[in-house]
């Protein structure tokens, strides 16, 4: 392609300006290298078979609990969870997780607004009465690297069973990772205030780092 003539200054001053940026930018930071060096050296497999058997805690600083619902129907409102807990046995074996446990702190919902986040905690979860959030089951099996997760979920203080779709994301070292997401309706808990301003259908996402104890 033949640029006009006018546009060459415009298209030299572009090359010049990136080459200029790409010096400034140098050569890449140790920092840089030695994370690349100690990914390789993870080992990370996808395999749940290949996975350690034995008990696995949550990490909770690799963690993250989002419920997201629709407000007047103009956007999907974000919550999320700063206190969370959570464990399972593993058989790789089978890759099958038994006795999955997990609970959150619902006075600890995060929307960045701190006195929100307490109308939030006391007005609709009523932490101080439900101090807390549960999500238990007996039995998962990985299937490929997708599990589908039938457990109990137990939220002011009301019990159901709750359908949570996970996506098994491998093992590394003594680490094993999931993504998930469940829906459910909050009025079927018992909390269904301003429905339907503020939407009745909850989409739960997480994303958990397990660590073997």
């Amino acid at each position: 392609m033949i640029l006009p003539i006018k546009t060459m200054p415009a298209v030299i001053a572009f090359l010049a300006l990136s080459a200029t940026a790409s010096a400034a930018a140098g050569p890449p930071k140790a920092e840089d290298a030695s994370a690349v060096a100690q990914y390789q050296q993870l080992h990370l497999t996808k395999d749940p078979s290949a996975a350690l058997a034995g008990t696995y805690k949550l990490d909770p600083h690799h963690a993250s609990v989002i419920a997201k619902l629709a407000h007047m129907d103009l956007s999907r409102y974000t919550l999320r969870f700063n206190e969370i807990a959570g464990s399972f046995n593993f058989d790789p074996s089978t890759a099958t997780a038994t006795h999955l446990d997990f609970t959150i702190n619902p006075a600890s919902v995060d929307t960045g607004d701190a006195a929100f986040d307490k109308h939030i905690a006391d007005k609709y979860f009523e932490a101080p009465v439900y101090p807390a959030i549960h999500f238990t089951a007996d039995s998962v099996k990985i299937v490929g690297d997708h599990a589908s997760v039938q457990g109990i979920l137990e939220f002011h203080g009301v019990k159901k069973p709750v359908m949570l779709q996970a996506v098994y994301r491998g093992f590394a070292q003594s680490r094993i990772g999931f993504s998930g997401e469940a829906s459910f309706k909050r009025s079927q808990f018992g909390v269904g205030q301003w429905v339907p301003l503020e939407a009745d259908d909850v989409t739960i996402l997480v994303e958990m780092e397990f660590i073997r104890q």
